[in-house]
């Protein structure tokens, strides 16, 4: 694997400023807007296939053999990866934001919150935090067996497909559904952040990153590739509903064209220097916004420049975080 990839690093920052404008201009009446960030919840599953397709060309020669002490190796860079600054703001939120119970502390500490009533759940994004770790302690095991069983990157976008399809039509499961839930069921076609149906959903997600990433390079001219799947991402979000569903594999495709393919636009774009910083403070970001958005802090009458300074603010902190946690912290040493 390269070591790093700035488009794709770039790319994380668009997909978590694509969140943060969701969660901060909701209010918004432009229908261009209401189609484009009032998607923003897709970006989640773009941050999944991201992920997906990262591990497996990061692992796919790794763990064609299983060993106690690679899949260590694996999950201690996980908790590495995810713990320092997700740790720090649970503490955090119970300390100085909201009164919690034991219970919802140990839920979210051990990051099980999608198998249980949302209600537990201390800021609304660790829903996707939740279901991505279960996905990691599955990946080595997943990928292992595909390999093994030699399952190819065809079936696995198929079967990532066909469970995206049937997502909402699946009953809710979650412990705790007799218990009302505070937050109301998203109208949103695939909006699904919460129990098991929520995980199902990032399992889709991976088996599309995964299945791409398996795939041999593409023939056809890579810049052709990628503008055209940004195109076709773009008209399903401004003309469709259901079309949403193909969503992740159009950026699962963006995204292998990004890793393998030639110099173009949207590379150079999402490489630039602020893109680049955006894409490193992204996880930050991603759990920080919303702890100050929930704080429903009023600075400016105007609601569309309070919150460009919220987010600003947000984007400041979430820079001390990286600089500060991210980059020094770690829990193991591997």
């Amino acid at each position: 694997m390269k070591s790093e990839v700035k488009s794709l690093t770039g790319l994380r920052g668009v997909v978590a400023l694509w969140v943060v404008c969701f969660h901060f201009f909701a209010h918004l009446k432009s229908d261009f807007l209401l189609k484009t960030v009032g998607n923003g919840y897709l970006a989640v599953d773009v941050f999944f296939v991201l992920s997906a397709f990262l591990l497996t060309v990061s692992y796919s020669e790794k763990f064609r053999i299983l060993n106690s002490k690679g899949v260590l190796s694996f999950y201690k860079k996980r908790v590495n990866r995810i713990y320092p600054v997700y740790g720090i703001s649970i503490v955090f939120i119970i300390l100085f934001i909201e009164k919690s119970s034991w219970a919802a502390f140990f839920i979210n500490a051990g990051l099980v919150q999608c198998f249980f009533n949302p209600n537990y759940l201390l800021n609304v994004v660790y829903w996707s935090l939740s279901t991505e770790w279960i996905c990691y302690l599955l990946f080595p095991l997943m990928l292992y067996l595909i390999i093994r069983l030699k399952i190819r990157g065809e079936i696995l976008i198929i079967a990532g497909l066909v469970l995206r399809v049937i997502l909402p039509h699946l009953p809710e499961m979650f412990i705790g559904s007799d218990i009302p839930m505070e937050m109301g069921k998203s109208q949103r076609y695939l909006d699904i952040p919460y129990g098991l149906n929520s995980l199902a959903r990032t399992i889709a997600s991976y088996l599309l990153g995964i299945g791409i990433a398996l795939l041999p390079k593409f023939k056809i001219k890579e810049n052709l590739l990628i503008y055209l799947s940004l195109g076709i991402s773009l008209a399903l979000l401004l003309f469709t509903v259901r079309g949403l569903v193909f969503i992740p594999l159009l950026s699962a495709i963006i995204i292998k064209q990004l890793y393998t393919g030639e110099k173009n636009y949207i590379q150079l774009f999402l490489g630039s220097p602020i893109i680049h910083f955006l894409g490193n403070i992204s996880y930050s970001l991603y759990i920080i916004h919303y702890i100050i958005k929930k704080q429903n802090i009023v600075l400016f009458s105007s609601e569309n420049l309070n919150s460009l300074i919220l987010i600003a603010l947000s984007i400041l902190l979430s820079y001390l975080s990286y600089v500060l946690i991210e980059r020094k912290l770690k829990i193991f040493k591997v």
